[in-house]
């Protein structure tokens, strides 16, 4: 009895064994990763506006800045400053020009102790001519002033278009950037996407770690909200060149590469300095508003010197004919202020604090063009030096790429290579 327990023992025990064995001997299930899938979200575009003013054409940047030259307010309420100034001119100069005056009347005289009879009708006309003959230059003075700040308005006017111009251009190529953000975020995405296959592969594969796999999602998901953040800086920049253009900022634009000009160089930093002095409108603005707020002393200190004047004129009355009984005149005029308080010397010291306000203002306006012609010729040499260092690195990052894509596929390498 005991030997048959024994031997029904063992033959459990090897059954057992076998399979276990067998069990062993079957291909190990690859594990499952439960972390989510990643989706791409679709970009945000805006609803575009029922007549665009540009048509769908690839955009220039000087096709940009003519239209943003057309178009923008900004330069609007500059030339509109100039008309104005314009008319300040035309008022200062007339009193330069002879005045012709007319006056004409109807005069009913009523008796008041006779009922209210009428006593007689008695029709009236006069015209005069007035001149001035001579104030000493006050009147002269005042008209250069505003012809300066004329001048000085218009140098402003071009400022501003050339500021605008300037505006529209890094506005344009900060659009062609933000896009070009998005095609390599785009290009990211795909590479990180390519990740994860190559992760998931190895895993079902039996050969990598499920640890690749959930680096790779979280790999992917940071590429996908930078491609997000992208598009939005490429939607926000076209918005605001939109803005510049003088358009409805909803407006679709497409983008044609500029042959810009760039500046050799080699360029001298002095002649790019004396070049910007005499030819920047902001200085000559300036100069002109110094030129202004001379004649504006000159015009204060004769503020009450004797002025002369000559006029002539003709009237006539009559019962039923104006002109029944004429009669001429001829006169000079002259006016003198002997005392006013102070006003004039009043009026000359505001003067000469303007003009030397003018004065400090040009000179900080000189040095504000030394510093910004500086600024740009050091950032210049800069960008050109960035420009074939980044070139070189764009190189290597490439053949980095493809090594380690090719070690890891080889399982030479790890995943975060």
């Amino acid at each position: 009895m005991f030997r048959k327990v024994t031997g029904s023992l063992a033959v459990l025990v090897c059954i057992v064994a076998a399979a276990q064995a067998q069990d062993q001997n079957k291909p190990t299930p690859p594990p499952k990763v439960t972390t989510p899938d990643i989706t791409i979200p679709t970009p945000l575009k805006l609803a575009e506006p029922s007549a665009p003013e540009i048509g769908a054409q690839p955009l220039t940047p000087e096709e940009a800045v003519a239209i943003a030259l057309r178009k923008q307010p900004t330069i609007g309420i500059a030339m509109a400053s100039v008309t104005s100034a314009q008319g300040r001119t035309q008022q200062a100069t007339s009193v330069l020009n002879p005045q012709i005056i007319g006056a004409a009347g109807f005069n009913d005289s009523r008796s008041l102790l006779d009922g209210g009879e009428q006593v007689g009708d008695r029709f009236s006309a006069s015209v005069g001519l007035q001149q001035l003959v001579y104030d000493f230059g006050h009147t002269r003075a005042q008209v250069r002033q505003q012809e300066a700040l004329e001048r000085s308005l218009r140098h402003t006017l071009t400022r501003t278009q050339q500021s605008i111009a300037m505006q529209v251009r890094l506005a344009f190529y900060d659009l062609v950037q933000s896009r070009e953000d998005v095609t390599t975020s785009e290009a990211n995405v795909t590479n990180r996407q390519r990740e994860l296959d190559q992760a998931n592969a190895r895993m079902n594969s039996g050969l990598g770690p499920p640890v690749d796999v959930v680096q790779a999602k979280t790999n992917l998901a940071a590429a996908v909200i930078s491609l997000v953040s992208a598009q939005e800086n490429a939607l926000g920049s076209q918005v605001s060149l939109a803005q510049l253009l003088g358009i409805d900022s909803r407006t679709p634009i497409n983008l044609a590469a500029g042959g810009e000009k760039v500046l050799d160089a080699e360029a001298d930093l002095s002649k790019l300095v004396l070049q910007a002095l005499s030819t920047r409108p902001d200085i000559k603005a300036a100069r002109e508003q110094v030129t202004a707020a001379h004649f504006a002393i000159s015009a204060a200190k004769t503020e009450n010197l004797p002025n002369v004047s000559a006029s002539a004129g003709i009237s006539g009355a009559g019962p039923n004919d104006p002109f029944s009984s004429r009669s001429g005149a001829f006169g000079v005029n002259v006016t003198v202020t002997f005392g006013d308080g102070g006003f004039t010397a009043g009026r000359v010291k505001e003067a000469q604090g303007n003009e030397e306000a003018a004065r400090q203002s040009l000179i900080d306006t000189t040095n504000q063009a030394v510093t910004d012609v500086s600024q740009a010729y050091v950032q210049l040499q800069s960008a050109l030096k960035r420009v074939t260092v980044a070139q070189d690195a764009v190189v290597n990052a490439q053949e980095l790429v493809r090594i380690s894509e090719g070690r890891y596929t080889g399982g030479l390498g790890q995943f975060l290579d």
